[in-house]
């Protein structure tokens, strides 16, 4: 095993590293837009770690858009039932996270994407010796043009993004 920035190479593939993974289980409920901003940025490192990350931290995100466009003080956040759920699942999605395959050029790959009201997600794996492997999962939030698309123009929108998002391995 190799510990490489935050991340731990084996034989299997890469993993988080389970020191920086204790500090985001031990982070506590944000409180002020800094603290979001933090757990954003913390968590988004591993975000191709983690499955729809972008649809998961929307109510967050969603939080800090709200306060860019205020006259409201950064110390002062109304904290909602959809910002815990996203916060607590984040923590929960970071903590089961699974080993990322490392990519077999000598096999193809397979791209899954999915497009919902307000982010766009994709999955790279492969299947080789009856099994399917992950190898990244990637996403991001729709900007506000694109939250008038419908429904086709978003799925369509999702594929686009996604191979250029992979492309190296496309």
């Amino acid at each position: 095993e190799l510990k490489y920035l935050g991340h731990i190479i084996t034989p299997d593939g890469i993993k988080h590293d389970p020191g920086l993974i204790d500090s985001v289980k031990r982070f506590p409920q944000p409180t002020r837009l800094k603290d979001i901003q933090s757990f954003l940025g913390l968590t988004g490192y591993y975000r191709k770690f983690i499955k729809d990350y972008a649809k998961i931290s929307e109510p967050l995100l969603a939080k800090i858009r709200s306060h860019q466009n205020s006259k409201r003080p950064p110390n002062n956040i109304e904290w909602s039932v959809e910002c815990t759920i996203a916060f607590e699942r984040l923590k929960t999605a970071l903590t089961q996270a699974p080993i990322l395959r490392t990519a077999n050029f000598n096999e193809h790959f397979i791209l899954e994407t999915d497009a919902c009201d307000y982010g766009l997600g994709a999955v790279l794996t492969q299947e080789y010796d009856n099994k399917k492997f992950v190898i990244a999962y990637a996403s991001r939030t729709q900007t506000t043009a694109e939250r008038n698309y419908f429904p086709t123009e978003k799925e369509a929108l999702a594929i686009y993004w996604a191979t250029k998002h992979f492309r190296p391995y496309l």
